[in-house]
């Protein structure tokens, strides 16, 4: 939810009743705006009764402390994650002071490009005051914006994403750091600015219910009837090795296992699996149903909720794919970057990836028509899940550490057709499900710049999005698109 609250000058002699009216009707516009958008707005001046003042000859906007300090303290009950401050035209600045201060939230001052009110002197004149009395990390840290409603949207968008993600966990079956990747390690108490919390789990928890689901004939039931719906969905294509019918239905109870586990713990909004090597060579099967299925609104037993997924217990990763999927509603694709040159770079899960991608449909039936499940290249058993997926506009970003500090890696990545000719050159892997997007930079200053060997993606454009998701954060943003902030952020 998102308050709107709206001020004004309160000295006496100032009252214009044609300023007030203009004020009601800007206010408005924007509460409209933000509600066709699909946002939950707490209309902060309606809670005030202010629009029956005006009727009265009275002012519309915040006018006097006793309001400044009744509308931050609707903001800090109501439920909302950001407050957005119209400042259309003049009004006291310790008004707004007062108002956040109260309100202990995330906040936008904003104004539209009329010139026939001083919207810009109200801005800077309140945007300084703010910076000068630092009350409190909102105050100091606020975003200032003029005429552009879409910006505002994004802001909204970002600090929906933002509080959404601070009241949520993560949940890992399996601790990092896997394959000895150190990146994989995390400061999980710093993050806890970023995330609720980290809900950790042996893989032992999906092994045992996975047994016990393949164990008893009752139970089994399950995993036989979404045996037989993947192989109608899907192509499967059993071989003699990697995937047998015994190796399919044991990812089958592998996943089925992570959704009762998922079940058990209320409030996580992101999952990962260690998988490696405890699942794909002790246990002896690869657990790929979980990126596949979890991050998708559709399995054998019906409709389902989009749950981003994650391999490898990739903690920063696993906080991109979440982060996207608050920012845009779209299942998250997740992925190692698996090869990289001068015009692209390509992006292929060791498995699976989000099953949304086949097709990039919003019907779940054709995505899961262009998929192939077959034998894996490494683990003891176990299928990929293969599709290429088609061209498409993708926002694409990711959360990294270096020497201890977090950056937010982000691009607008313009999707390329696998060719023939691409495909033929792929070897090892082959099996995965691969992505491919143009290289923003050259491929020497690619590989320099990135933090991690696994990005994030969803389609659209979200890079306002992310940038207001980094100055929340406090964190700071790279936009790999730009080649002077990807010099500064290598120091070259």
């Amino acid at each position: 939810m998102i308050a709107v609250v709206t001020f004004t000058d309160p000295r006496p002699t100032a009252l214009s009743g044609e300023r007030e009216m203009a004020l009601l009707e800007k206010h408005s516009e924007l509460v409209e705006e933000l509600r066709k958008a699909g946002f939950e707005v707490l209309d902060i001046n309606d809670e005030l009764r202010k629009y029956g003042a005006v009727k009265e000859g009275k002012n519309f906007g915040i006018a006097s402390m006793e309001e400044a300090v009744k509308a931050g303290r609707l903001a800090a009950g109501g439920g909302v994650s950001g407050v957005i401050t119209g400042l259309w035209h003049w009004t006291e600045s310790n008004l707004v002071t007062a108002m956040i201060r109260e309100a202990k939230k995330p906040l936008l001052l904003y104004a539209d490009d009329d010139p026939a009110w001083a919207g810009a002197t109200c801005i800077t004149s309140v945007g300084a005051s703010l910076w000068e009395s630092s009350v409190n990390e909102y105050a100091l840290n606020h975003v200032r914006l003029k005429g552009d409603v879409e910006k505002v949207k994004a802001w909204a968008r970002a600090v929906e994403a933002v509080d959404r993600l601070s009241k949520k966990s993560l949940l890992l079956w399996g601790a990092p750091y896997t394959l000895g990747m150190e990146h994989l390690m995390d400061d999980l108490p710093r993050l806890k600015r970023i995330v609720g919390d980290f809900v950790m789990l042996d893989q032992y928890v999906l092994v045992r219910e996975a047994k016990k689901l393949l164990s008893d004939e009752r139970l089994r039931v399950r995993v036989e009837e979404f045996y037989d719906w993947l192989l109608e969905k899907t192509s499967v294509k059993f071989d003699d090795k990697m995937l047998t019918p015994e190796a399919l239905r044991r990812q089958i109870a592998l996943y089925l296992a992570a959704k009762e586990s998922f079940n058990e713990h209320r409030g996580v909004s992101a999952v990962s699996i260690k998988c490696q090597p405890e699942l794909s060579e002790i246990y002896g099967t690869t657990a790929c149903l979980i990126p596949a299925l979890f991050p998708f609104n559709l399995d054998a037993e019906g409709e389902k909720d989009v749950i981003p997924a994650t391999c490898e217990g990739d903690v920063k990763g696993t906080i991109s794919s979440a982060l996207l999927f608050y920012l845009s509603g779209k299942p998250p694709l997740f992925g190692d970057i698996k090869y990289v040159d001068d015009e692209i770079v390509m992006i292929a899960n060791c498995g699976a990836s989000s099953l949304y991608y086949a097709r990039l449909s919003e019907n779940p039936e054709e995505n899961l028509r262009a998929t192939m499940i077959q034998g894996q290249c490494q683990g003891a058993s176990g299928g990929a899940l293969t599709y290429r997926t088609p061209p498409a506009k993708f926002t694409v970003a990711r959360l990294i550490r270096r020497a201890g500090e977090y950056y937010l890696l982000y691009f607008q990545a313009e999707g390329v057709e696998i060719t023939e000719e691409m495909e033929s050159k792929l070897k090892w892997g082959k099996q995965w499900p691969h992505t491919a997007i143009k290289n923003p930079l050259d491929k020497e200053t690619f590989i320099s710049a990135m933090g991690a060997n696994h990005l994030s993606l969803v389609p659209g454009d979200y890079i306002e999005e992310l940038r207001f998701t980094a100055r929340l954060w406090g964190v700071r943003a790279v936009n790999l698109a730009d080649g002077n902030e990807v010099k500064s952020f290598l120091g070259v």
